[in-house]
């Protein structure tokens, strides 16, 4: 018997080995690949749906979920995001929502990328760790799951404490008497453990793998802090880990828990319920919780240090995969009098700004003192520069990068009404979605921030003389408030009513016998042009469509 437990053992040894020889290969493999993915434009993935877990628990509002989903702000994250860790996504998440920095951390930010930027041993080092925590789907929960960690807490703990010393027991007389009838006992404990931890892992897997990536995030910062040139940039990560030392003992013994659900190794699996028969993951569970339920604030800060870090770092990444960027000027006093009956109005200023998403951009220069029309022939570029101005302004806030040679800007707050639609369930007609959307906008000024409302064609929902009437009333207003109005219409009697109050600008084309060329350039007044009918003939419309079109617009 002793012999035959004596084979089994090495052989499980054996197989260890060739499985920690392994999974260095597939380490040395990950950090090539961690070199190379940096400045890398990343590829198209669909984002967890767990990841604003920690903006809608923990996070600041700033970007409302309209403006959100006009701006198309889940796929400008994508575009952004090559975190390697759940953490730092979240965290990417929450400050694009969030679209406040003070200028205190913007100085920290910025240091803190050009170290990453410049060093790649460091920078490749910390992904490797921030790797090994991941981007489980179940990762997005921890910081709801630390915030309630008491509700985690199993009872009865002295049952499996008792059943470990039984398992040391018979261990020891083992090894005194060794003889198959002393083995006996050591077997049938192994048994009852083994047993009663597959029942347990059954009933308690998803908090025992929440709570091996959460030890492991604790790890990582550990790990970081003993770096000395990150930890001097991320000096809270030591400060912290210090403070949870008592739990970061244990977590390697959840490390097989962590390696056996996610990878699907064989020998992880085995180590998993080899550790399970000395129930040394269970009682190190029931010590975690009961720690991290008393430092479950130090916690969510680690939490939040690894996060901003891997944030940083695919900030630095996102920065290298643009054809230009610039650092944001903030000038919270750049301002130019205007009109008699105000005296200071705000002033936004980019040179050769385009949009993050366009892979081959047009760059365009502008300066807004006012309220700006922009006007011109579909498809010709108005949405797209809007939206770029409104993305910008936002990226400018929260990673201290804007996709421009040059973007100077006071703080502002972003608020849009663009991608209008009809609310069927709600049993909303588009009009009335839209003066929802626009009355929310008038709700959200403030004589203690700026406004940039960026607004697609306005009251569209409506007949042709009454949307001017309402637009020129609510454009009006917004004139004389703490704004910075930047509208596309197709209104050209907006520009006129509107004159004193607005710049105009516009955006045209050239239309040729077989082809329309859009130069997607903003040029200084209203537009003079319409496509809308050589569209129509281009697109293979019926003759008499096109004919009939043409007429009508003469007459118009």
């Amino acid at each position: 018997m002793l012999q035959s437990v004596l084979t089994v053992l090495g052989i499980m040894a054996f197989f260890l080995i060739a499985s920690m020889i392994g999974r260095e290969d597939w380490k040395k493999k990950r950090k090539i690949r961690l070199r190379e993915k940096f400045g890398e434009v990343p590829g198209e993935r669909e984002q967890n749906e767990n990841t604003g877990n920690y903006y809608e628990n923990f996070g600041e509002e700033g970007v409302d979920d309209v403006t959100w989903n006009d701006l198309s702000m889940d796929t400008v994250f994508g575009r952004l995001n090559q975190c390697d860790s759940s953490a730092g996504e979240e965290m990417l998440y929450a400050g694009l929502r969030r679209n406040a920095m003070s200028e205190e951390e913007r100085e920290l930010f910025e240091k803190r990328m050009e170290f990453f930027a410049q060093n790649e041993e460091e920078r490749v080092a910390a992904e490797e760790q921030l790797a090994d925590v991941g981007k489980r789907s179940a990762s997005y929960l921890i910081p709801s799951y630390i915030d309630g960690i008491e509700e985690y807490q199993m009872s009865h703990m002295w049952v499996f404490r008792i059943l470990q010393a039984a398992l040391v027991a018979a261990a020891v007389v083992l090894l005194v008497f060794r003889t198959d009838e002393a083995a006996f006992p050591l077997l049938a404990v192994c048994a009852v453990n083994l047993v009663l931890y597959a029942v347990v892992k059954m009933k308690w897997e998803a908090e025992f793998q929440m709570m091996a990536t959460a030890v492991r995030i604790l790890e990582c910062a550990r790990t970081l802090s003993k770096r000395k040139k990150t930890a001097e940039l991320f000096p809270k990560l030591g400060e912290l880990s210090g403070e949870l030392s008592g739990v970061i003992r244990r977590t390697k013994i959840l490390e097989s828990q962590k390696s056996a659900s996610y990878t699907g190794d064989i020998m992880w699996l085995i180590l998993d319920y080899v550790l399970g028969i000395a129930l040394w993951q269970i009682t190190a569970y029931g010590t975690i919780v009961r720690k991290l339920s008393e430092k479950a604030d130090v916690y969510l800060e680690v939490y939040r240090e690894v996060g901003i870090l891997d944030m940083t770092i695919s900030t630095a990444s996102f920065r290298k995969s643009l054809p230009w960027y610039c650092l944001p000027e903030f000038a919270d006093d750049s301002r130019m009098p205007v009109r008699h009956d105000r005296i200071y109005q705000p002033r936004i200023y980019m040179e050769d700004i385009y949009h993050p998403l366009i892979d081959n951009p047009v760059p365009n220069t502008l300066e807004l003192t006012r309220g700006s029309l922009i006007t011109g022939s579909n498809a010709s570029g108005k949405s797209t520069f809007i939206k770029a101005v409104a993305v910008n302004a936002i990226l400018g806030q929260v990673l201290n990068t804007c996709a421009a040679q040059w973007f100077e800007m006071p703080c502002v707050q972003v608020i849009t009404s663009m991608a209008v639609k009809d609310d069927l369930v709600a049993g909303e007609s588009y009009f009335i979605r839209e003066i929802k959307y626009l009355k929310r906008i008038l709700d959200s000024l403030t004589e203690e921030k700026i406004t940039l409302c960026a607004i697609d064609e306005i009251l569209r929902g409506t007949n042709t003389g009454e949307r001017i009437r309402a637009s020129r009333a609510i454009l009006d207003y917004l004139a004389d408030k703490n704004c910075i109005p930047l509208v596309a219409t197709h209104d050209k009697e907006l520009t006129v009513l509107l004159a004193d109050e607005y710049d105009n600008y516009h955006f045209s084309e050239e239309i040729g016998e077989n082809d329309i060329c859009f130069s997607y350039k903003i040029m200084e007044g209203p537009a003079t042009s319409q496509n809308a009918v050589k569209l129509l003939e281009f697109a293979g419309f019926p003759e008499e469509i096109i004919r009939e079109a043409g007429s009508a617009g003469q007459e118009v």
